[in-house]
């Protein structure tokens, strides 16, 4: 700066004029206008900051977790198919046995 510079005298003495009240109400219409969205408008455009290293980390979390579940399942054994026992039976005439309990018979020792 130029120490002599009478725009600087100028300046000094210079007072601002108050802005009037019209001012607030146009700043404040205009605020809620363009920057203050509704209540569902301002929920649908919602964002949430999350990094990307987060996010990676949680993807090999679920990731491996997936791998180890499926590797911990026990697979289903195969039904084993036994000749010696009915797997079919016929209802006509049953009768329940008196104590309530099954009994599993081998198909040579059913009489007829």
């Amino acid at each position: 700066m130029i120490p002599d510079d009478p725009i600087q005298d100028i300046l000094r003495e210079w007072q601002a004029p108050e802005p009037s009240s019209a001012l607030d109400h146009r700043t404040l219409a205009a605020y809620r206008a363009g920057y203050r969205p509704s209540g569902w408008r301002s929920f649908w455009q919602m964002r949430i900051s999350v990094p990307v290293p987060a996010l990676a980390a949680l993807a090999v979390l679920l990731a491996l977790g997936f791998l180890l579940e499926s590797r911990l399942t026990p697979k289903p054994a195969a039904p084993r198919i036994d000749a010696g026992y009915v797997t079919r039976l016929d209802t006509a005439g049953f009768q329940p046995l008196p104590n309530g309990e099954a009994r599993v018979v081998q198909v040579g020792s059913i009489q007829q």
